[in-house]
């Protein structure tokens, strides 16, 4: 994850809110929950095969969605995960160095906060606003967006992206956060008032939807 924009991520992934997640303990639904704790300790010890590290990688993706639904000891799985590597950041690095289901999930969990830290900006939010009445919506969006343009409109895209993770529809993800990154990228290049914070913006998203274009299932 080279040229993710990964500098500005907050370190929140396996901070529990005191609201659960977006699809949290729906109707007693059980939970699966991966992440061997024999090959976690292993790899945090003594280290994995090539083979066998691929596999956690895998299980680590699958798991991470569901990290607000977790039970203690999975969580301190992914808790012990986590500081081997370094921090959260080097945990998506580490992700974002398998191909695959682990690539993606890395990639669009960067852009669920992207999104979430761009909603509380009032430039970008003006932004969207002004670029959604002037051309529509575009056809993936449909059914996503709410109906009034506001701070909360990248936060639901987000909450909708965590659930389809959440639901393991990674490949439904990937469509969401391909759509959503061209969508706020064009939004903010339009924007009558330019700005630097929304050029910023503009690269981030152009990098995030080149790089979840590039990761494939």
């Amino acid at each position: 994850m080279h040229r993710t924009p990964l500098g500005k991520f907050r370190e929140k992934l396996l901070h529990r809110p005191s609201d659960a997640s977006p699809g949290a303990e729906r109707d007693g639904e059980p939970v699966s929950f991966g992440m061997e704790g024999p090959l976690v300790l292993r790899f945090v010890e003594e280290g994995l095969d090539p083979a066998d590290e691929a596999r956690l990688a895998e299980e680590a993706a699958r798991t991470l969605p569901l990290r607000w639904s977790l039970p203690t000891r999975s969580l301190e799985r992914l808790d012990l995960l986590s500081d081997r590597l370094g921090g959260e950041r080097r945990l998506l690095e580490w992700l974002d160095g398998h191909p695959g289901l682990p690539r993606l999930t890395a990639r669009l969990l960067v852009l669920v906060d992207s999104l979430e830290r761009y909603s509380d900006n009032p430039a970008v939010v003006t932004a969207v606003r002004d670029f959604r009445a002037a051309h529509g919506v575009p056809d993936e969006l449909r059914g996503v967006l709410p109906p009034a343009t506001g701070a909360e409109t990248l936060t639901d895209i987000s909450s909708r992206l965590e659930q389809q993770l959440f639901d393991h529809d990674a490949g439904q993800a990937r469509s969401l956060g391909l759509a959503t990154s061209r969508w706020l990228r064009d939004a903010v290049s339009a924007s009558d008032s330019p700005s630097p914070e929304l050029a910023e913006t503009g690269e981030v998203m152009a990098r995030l939807h080149e790089d979840i274009a590039a990761a494939s299932l």
